[in-house]
Order: structure tokens, then sequence, then C-alpha cells
């Protein structure tokens, strides 16, 4: 268990003073305490304001101008940050719901009603699912289905999930993503057939809910949870892909 995240990891979170392992736990506790978010933006806010206020030096403003202007900046940036974290947790809540509608009544929304474009990182899933698949029909390319959860976490900040004790991991890979690192498990997973679990970095710090896309060859169910995304892809039915996504990304709570 991670220890408790302090004021002082608050801190030199904003002073670049973390190793990429607590930066994740601390990414993590302010994605679920929205207030803490709101003040640590801020701070980072200011914190680079300074930095480019020492890089780029003006003359020197009068100190009653300067205070109202730093007051006024501040209360617009708290102003357009509480609107776009209104708009994240409206958006937040009205996915839950429909995911809970969903599995207690058999609800959802059609394709027809509701189709949003998929991030870019769900592109990078498919195009990783189908290299999984490619790897798997080639002789000359052995798969390694041994992977270490830990060391994944310790050498890309990639955290991935517990999977279910029936699940069967065939193929496991670290590959170079758009921002970053990635990871792609390759997974007999009993009833869904041959999936392929997606994680990788992300540039923007968000929080999106399982949602469904369906590509030609295949469907994914992705996630974000902070700066790390996921998806699980496959073949199988929609109510079975969704299930186990929304399993798996419980885990990473």
């Amino acid at each position: 268990m991670s220890d408790p995240i302090t004021e002082a990891d608050l801190l030199a979170y904003v002073d670049d003073q973390l190793d990429v392992a607590r930066r994740i736990e601390v990414e993590e506790h302010l994605a679920h305490d929205p207030e803490a978010a709101a003040r640590i933006m801020a701070d980072l806010k200011d914190r680079d304001a300074l930095r480019l206020l020492h890089a780029c030096p003006l003359p020197r403003a009068p100190e009653t101008t300067f205070a109202a202007a730093s007051r006024l900046e501040r209360a617009l940036a708290w102003q357009e940050f509480g609107l776009k974290l209104r708009r994240i947790a409206a958006v937040v809540a009205l996915i839950g719901f429909g995911w809970f509608a969903h599995g207690q009544v058999g609800l959802g929304i059609s394709d027809s009603e509701a189709s949003p474009k998929p991030p870019a990182f769900v592109e990078d899933a498919l195009h990783s699912h189908e290299t999984g698949l490619l790897r798997a029909r080639m002789v000359s390319q052995p798969e390694v289905e041994a992977y270490d959860p830990a060391e994944i976490l310790a050498e890309t900040g990639i955290q991935l999930p517990p999977l279910p004790d029936d699940w069967q991991v065939r193929d496991a890979q670290v590959f170079p993503s758009r921002h970053g690192h990635s990871v792609e498990l390759v997974i007999d997973a009993n009833d869904l057939g041959r999936v392929s679990l997606f994680a990788a970095q992300t540039p923007a710090f968000n929080v999106i809910a399982p949602t469904l896309a369906r590509f030609d060859k295949a469907k994914a169910v992705y996630w974000q949870t902070g700066p790390l995304a996921y998806a699980l892809t496959g073949t199988g039915s929609d109510t079975t892909l969704e299930r186990a996504a929304i399993g798996l990304s419980r885990q990473l709570r």
C-alpha cells in the first residue's frame, strides 16, 4: 500500500521534486480530489508565470497595479478552471449513470444517438492490437508471456490493473507511443476470446469513463485515469467487453 499523500508531496509535485512513481500517486490522488486539484493547478500556473518572469525580466509595475492585476488574474483563472471542472464532473456523472443503467436494465446509447470521436490513443491501441495478432501468427516472433507490473510501473510510469484469475497473458510488449511509452498485453480472456489491453501515457490530465468505440475489424472500450489512458480491444460482444473494461478501470482507483 502506498503512503498517504501529504501537503509536502503536493508542494514537491509543484516544484518537480518527485520521482515518476510518486508523481503518479499524487496525480491519482488529485483525480479524486477536485478541490486539491484546483489548488494545485493554480499553484502550477503561478510557478510557471514566475519562471517566465525571471527568464524575461520586464520593467517593474507599481505595487498597487501589480497586486490588483494578480488578484484579477487569479479570480479569472479560478473561474475558468471551475467551469471546466464542473463540465468534466457533469460528463463523468452522466456517463457513469448511463453505464449503470446499461448494466442494470439493458439501456444503452446507440450509435445514432451519440458517437463521440475517440481520442488519438484509441487509434494507437487498435494498431497495437493488430500488431499483437500479427506477432501471434509469426513463428519468428516468439510471444513473451511473463511480465512484471511493478517493473513496468518503475521503468515506464504506467500502472497496469490486476487481471482476472482466469485470464491468460500470451504476450507482453513495451512500445513507444506518440507521448512517451505504451504497454500492450495480448490476453486469452475466456468468453471474450483474444483481447488486447493497451496502456499509454497522455499529454493531458483527464478523467474519461469507459466508452465503446467500433471499428471495421474490432471494437475497443477506452478510458483515462489522470495522465494514463487505457483501451481493451477485441471482437467479443459489446456488453461483455464493456463489463470487462469497467472491471479493469475500477481496479485502478
